[in-house]
């Protein structure tokens, strides 16, 4: 006996079994987790990059597992019990940089409804579409005269139909037929998500952006300058108490943090008096490791308890002494490569010393084996002081930055990195004498900025280089000044130019490089 219910019903031959199965559509899950979408989409979170990875990398597991629930009725082997999400620990002005990390469950189950219960239950999220939408589960569950249930009946059926499944894999060479689908319907309504969402961004103008936002960020900025005061005067007591020369603070995290940590070192200094005398006359940096700088400063992971600070300070004379060994470790590579000049990336990440000194031995040594067996291409000038090279950690990048550097990774063999720089010497220079101009021209630029738009400061992200800063300050100039057509909302805030539109817990306002007229 077959009955038929709904649009999507699915019928499967069990002998003495009434079977009865609505499956639920792909737009209903997409309605039902819109409220999860808003919360943990990776866009939210374009000022925190730890964040934001992990969201997206759970979401492609999440519509991977839902795809496979809606199309296939099954759970796949590679789709774990639980998924990390991170969730914005309230909408609060105070909070909009303070996470928390949750484990969504997912249910070893069939049942799409309890999965979706599960998911939104565990963001504190409301249920009440899940709950009024039709139960996934069979209306009967009498048993075969094998004895075999409904449920055993369906694994059946499904481990026939898997036989005939088709599977992408590298034998048809990603080549699929015309009228198959590439992707499932719930990738489908993910990415059409998505889709809504970038063509929002491309439509935004940034006068039309400004005036939605800007007053949200005037109360931001008025709201936190009583609590910088507060902070400054910390800092300052903290300074003048350790004698230290400075502290700062590059973390990424809101001014509320920055009195965390400044109330932390300064318990350390109570619990353990005398023992931060290492200390004094030093810069102190809050920063994403612990550890001692290449400029000698002494780093503090905000993230590490106070027994790891304590222990770094004890043993601070350890990291000085690979400090001194520095300048040796930069000469004789210098040396090796023709005097070519070693410097070090203006944004590039932190590195401690002992780290960066093992980094300038593997260079050395590897050009030295190079150089033990063949010798540097006739093509190279005599002396190479008016090139300059960086030297970064084994994951590193081999390339020319914006400012005509050449990047090297620690670990790049001789005979590689002999044939990169013959290949990108003349665009390094190229590079270099381009900078050079856009420089001075971005400064001007930057202080004619401040100066017409009252700003309270204006900086950038790491990732505009030069000639993007330059185009985008000259078009804030031509088009957002009285002659422009009217004056942009900017006076008292403190603007950063990035890729994105954002206004921050401070009330930074953050704009795109390429913002829109």
């Amino acid at each position: 006996m077959y009955i038929f219910i709904g649009k999507c019903t699915h019928r499967y031959a069990v002998p003495g079994t009434l079977l009865v199965r609505r499956m639920i559509s792909s737009s209903e899950v997409a309605t039902a987790l819109r409220p999860f979408y808003f919360a943990v989409h990776p866009d939210l979170f374009g000022r925190y990059p730890q964040q934001r990875q992990v969201n997206e990398d759970s979401l492609k597991l999440l519509s991977a597992h839902l795809e496979s629930l809606l199309t296939q009725k099954r759970i796949l082997p590679s789709t774990p019990r639980a998924l990390p999400f991170y969730i914005r620990a309230s909408n609060a002005p105070q909070d909009r940089g303070t996470f928390n990390l949750i484990k969504v469950p997912l249910e070893r189950t069939v049942d799409a409804k309890l999965v979706l219960r599960r998911i939104l239950e565990s963001c504190n999220l409301p249920t009440e579409y899940v709950d009024k939408m039709p139960a996934t589960k069979p209306s009967s569950t009498a048993t075969s005269s094998s004895g075999s249930t409904y449920e055993e009946g369906f694994q059946q059926q499904q481990q026939h139909q898997s036989f005939y499944y088709k599977k992408r894999s590298e034998y048809n060479f990603g080549k699929e037929d015309e009228d198959a689908d590439d992707s499932g319907p719930f990738e489908k309504e993910f990415d059409l998500f998505q889709f809504r969402i970038k063509k929002v961004r491309e439509n935004e103008t940034l006068k039309k952006w400004l005036r939605k936002h800007v007053v949200t960020a005037t109360v931001r900025t008025k709201a936190v300058q009583e609590l910088q005061e507060e902070v400054e005067k910390l800092r300052e007591d903290v300074t003048k108490r350790l004698g230290l020369r400075e502290i700062i603070y590059d973390c990424g995290w809101n001014v509320e943090h920055f009195r965390g940590c400044l109330k932390s070192l300064e318990k350390l200094a109570e619990l353990h008096p005398g023992a931060l005398d290492g200390l004094k006359d030093r810069t102190v940096v809050f920063a994403a490791f612990t550890g001692v700088s290449l400029e000698g400063n002494v780093m503090l992971f905000t993230g590490d308890v106070q027994r790891n600070w304590l222990e770094l300070i004890k043993t601070i004379d350890k990291h000085d002494s690979y400090l001194r060994k520095l300048p040796a470790y930069e000469f004789a590579l210098s040396q090796v490569l023709r005097n070519i000049r070693i410097g070090r990336r203006k944004f590039m990440p932190k590195a401690q010393a002992m780290a960066y000194a093992s980094h300038l031995r593997k260079i050395t040594t590897a050009l030295l084996d190079y150089l033990g067996k063949s010798k540097f291409p006739k093509s190279w000038p005599t002396d190479l002081s008016k090139f300059e090279l960086v030297v970064e950690s084994e994951a590193g990048p081999l390339m020319v930055s914006p400012t005509g550097q050449l990047i090297v990774p620690a670990t790049c063999p001789g005979s590689l990195l002999v044939d990169f720089l013959t290949n990108h010497l003349e665009e390094a220079l190229e590079k270099q004498s381009s900078y050079d101009r856009q420089k001075h021209i971005e400064r001007d630029l930057h202080a004619r900025c401040v100066a017409q738009f009252r700003l309270l400061s204006l900086t950038k992200d790491d990732s505009v280089t030069p000639d993007r800063m330059i185009e985008c300050l000259e078009k804030l100039l031509a088009h957002g000044g009285l002659a422009g057509g009217g004056q942009l909302e900017l006076a008292d805030l403190n603007l950063t130019i990035t890729t994105y539109y954002s206004v921050l817990t401070d009330g930074t306002v953050c704009i795109p490089w390429d913002w829109k007229q």
